[in-house]
């Protein structure tokens, strides 16, 4: 029997360093026995050229980036540009995203209003594209663009601005 007594020692002792093994570890993560957090998965990185912008309006991310076209062009995969935003100087892009569940919005309607430096305005509408909303714009002027989009989803309307600093 002392042999057996020795082996059931062997085994619990066994058990209980990897015991407080394990809780040595989970001390070591970021949440630890805490309320679990939501995952949230890193979004993709942007281009590093162009202006990135992002806000959150009712439940919505909303992410404004504008590029010039030669640069968009080289990002572009399968195309679903019209003739007429490629003859634009630049494109501004729109990602919508739901908060709650992280899902890009591909059914909305986008509508944007640009006001130059100077105030002139010029009025349109952000056509899907793939993975984002867009169209093209010529800027005339050095300056301060401001765009506000009128954001049509989920029976919704919601409006977000933004500026553009063109040099």
């Amino acid at each position: 029997m002392p042999s057996r007594n020795r082996l059931t020692l062997l085994l619990l002792s066994g058990f209980v360093a990897a015991f407080l093994s394990g809780a040595a570890l989970a001390q070591h993560q970021p949440d630890h026995g805490g309320a679990s957090k939501p995952s949230v998965k890193p979004a993709a990185k942007p281009p590093e050229k162009g202006n990135i912008q992002s806000t959150i309006v009712e439940g919505l991310k909303g992410t404004f980036e504008v590029m010039s076209m030669g640069e968009h062009t080289k990002h572009a995969q399968g195309g679903g540009h019209s003739q007429a935003e490629h003859s634009k100087s630049h494109t501004m892009m729109v990602t919508l995203q739901d908060t709650v569940s992280k899902e890009i919005i591909s059914d909305a309607r986008v509508q944007y209003t640009l006001t130059t430096p100077a105030g002139s305005r010029e009025s349109g509408k952000l056509e899907w594209s793939g993975d984002h909303y867009g169209g093209g714009f010529s800027p005339k002027e050095k300056g301060t663009y401001q765009v506000q989009l009128k954001i049509e989803s989920g029976g919704m309307e919601r409006e977000a601005k933004f500026a553009y600093e063109f040099k």
